[in-house]
């Protein structure tokens, strides 16, 4: 509301405003001064009117007074959810990694204002991924939260994200992501022959050089983790024999030595 001081109440002022929105989205009652706002506003959009207002004779239009500038500030609630603008994310990180290692940050952006209340404060918190993860609730930092997570046991984890503004209180809103995240494979198994005997026949007539068998060992890491060599320790056969190993099927190919 605008009151001039030589306003007495009988209708001789006429109140008039110019400005942002003057006219459009605030309108004023040019006898009493009241001030409305037609349209509902968005701080997101815009945050202050800048307006003038201005009395004058009724009968002679000219000025009583100055004209005045004021500013009309729009003032925050909570109507945006944070909102995660870059997910959903797809991460890996090494099994066997000690509990607590970092994973990633997500960070959620709220368009309200966040000097204003909570209504731009967020809280983050894990809906899907316990027990294997967690997330800091202030920085949005994501952790391991298991010792020992084998990648052989278990490869692919699918971890959802939530942000709650009003720090999280009852009433706050929210949003999520969802972060795809995958354990890298370590040397940490070593080759294993499934079976603890084999039995090879050879023909005495077989040449000098030729294979006479093939034996294999599995290997439950995967690309160069996986790779193996084959070789002779010991046993009666060791002078005769020789092993040689197949990088492309991983199998050793035992030859005769003499």
């Amino acid at each position: 509301m605008l009151h001039s001081n030589s306003d007495k109440g009988d209708g001789s002022v006429k109140y008039i405003l110019t400005g942002e929105g003057a006219g459009t989205i605030f309108i004023i009652d040019d006898t009493t001064g009241d001030i409305h706002s037609t349209k509902s506003l968005d701080r997101e959009k815009k945050t202050h009117y800048v307006l003038h207002a201005q009395a004058i004779d009724r009968r002679t239009n000219r000025p009583l007074e100055p004209e005045s500038e004021f500013i009309i500030k729009v003032q925050d609630i909570n109507d945006n959810a944070p909102k995660f603008t870059d997910g959903p994310y797809i991460v890996t990180v090494p099994e066997m990694s000690d509990m607590g290692t970092s994973v990633l940050q997500v960070t959620a952006t709220d368009a309200d204002d966040p000097t204003y209340g909570n209504s731009a404060r967020v809280v983050y918190s894990i809906l899907q991924g316990q027990p294997y993860f967690s997330v800091d609730p202030k920085t949005g930092v994501i952790r391991t939260a298991l010792h020992n997570m084998d990648r052989e046991a278990r490869e692919h984890y699918s971890v959802v994200i939530q942000a709650k503004d009003m720090a999280g209180q009852v009433g706050g809103l929210s949003g999520s992501t969802t972060v795809n995240i995958t354990l890298t494979d370590v040397n940490d198994n070593p080759p294993r022959f499934p079976q603890k005997h084999y039995q090879l026949y050879v023909p005495e007539s077989a040449q000098v050089g030729s294979a006479v068998g093939k034996i294999k060992a599995n290997d439950a890491d995967t690309g160069s983790n996986a790779d193996m060599k084959y070789t002779i320790l010991n046993g009666d056969g060791s002078g005769v024999f020789s092993i040689s190993t197949d990088k492309e099927t991983r199998e050793g190919i035992i030859s005769l030595k003499k």
